[in-house]
């Protein structure tokens, strides 16, 4: 079965400017592809321009059209763009994102193409997150939040989820970054402390909505330069999210991170909802969710 599929994932290969997760996610369709024995074609691009890459794709005279498009959207309005793009044309999961566009396109998308998302729960990850940080202070404190790009919908519910699971003896602050990477956690964090260095601040725990913006706000707290501000930042505690073998779960073993949260990577669960498609001819599930855990395990509330 000659399927050919275009993956669309975040970021710049060329210049380094790529996650651990987004690697994991090309490790994963990679894998999956050379099993089910179709062609992936897999594309890394900042969020803005991902419609652009499937655009120029699309029109490209001299390969096949691609069966199926594989894209994590970077925002809600990208979303909506790839939607009517795609429809008619080709197959179409949706990475990490949903909006109630998501349900009035699956109804005239029509029987000749696959479609559906798949995402993890970021819901949960957030009430992980909420637990990990209610197991290191039980009593309640501070709390410093760096979170992804607001525009996107697994940051929202990240951050919802996080708070809805603290009570009064908490106190939450957040801070939003551009994307989700190092450097993007710095501006963030500096943005944050801009307003926050005159006050009476005392973070117990920094609790990060990936690994890569939790090791960058760490640099940007050793650059404080009040000692007793710096002092205290560099003593709390530090949680991430994504737990990548060979990058999260490995900080977490060194001790650079207090604890994590693992998010599958989704690429491969959609190629073989693609698969499954191809195979049966029966309809994607419209919404298939990947379940995260607290790494290490003892590290949530309760679990001691």
């Amino acid at each position: 079965m000659a399927k050919t599929l275009l993956v669309v994932l975040i970021g710049r290969k060329e210049t380094g400017q790529v996650d651990h997760f987004q690697l994991l996610q090309e490790q994963e369709a990679v894998s999956e592809a050379q099993k089910a024995k179709f062609t992936a074609e897999i594309v890394f691009a900042p969020g803005f321009d991902h419609l652009r890459v499937i655009r120029k794709r699309l029109s490209d005279p001299a390969a096949p059209p691609p069966d199926a498009v594989i894209v994590e959207p970077a925002s809600f309005a990208s979303t909506g763009l790839i939607l009517k793009e795609l429809k008619g044309k080709a197959g179409l999961v949706l990475l990490n994102v949903w909006t109630p566009e998501v349900e009035s396109f699956a109804v005239d998308w029509g029987s000749a193409h696959p479609f559906g998302t798949v995402g993890t729960d970021h819901v949960r990850i957030g009430a992980i997150q909420g637990e990990q940080v209610a197991a290191l202070i039980p009593n309640g404190g501070q709390v410093l939040c760096v979170t992804g790009p607001q525009r996107a919908s697994a940051a929202v519910e990240r951050l919802q989820a996080m708070r809805a699971g603290l009570g009064p003896e908490f106190v939450v602050y957040d801070t939003e970054s551009g994307q989700w990477t190092q450097s993007d956690a710095i501006v963030a964090f500096d943005s944050w402390y801009s307003l926050y260095k005159t006050r009476s601040i005392a973070i117990d725990v920094i609790a990060a909505q990936s690994d890569e913006l939790a090791i960058g706000v760490r640099n940007a707290c050793r650059a404080v330069t009040n000692t007793a501000h710096r002092e205290m930042l560099l003593k709390a505690r530090l949680l991430g999210v994504d737990g990548c073998p060979d990058f999260g779960r490995k900080l977490v073993d060194s001790g650079e991170l207090t604890a994590t949260v693992v998010a599958p990577a989704n690429t491969g669960e959609a190629i073989r909802c693609l698969r499954a498609y191809w195979e049966s001819g029966r309809p994607m599930p419209l919404k298939v969710s990947t379940e995260p855990r607290a790494y290490p395990p003892g590290s949530v509330a309760g679990a001691r």
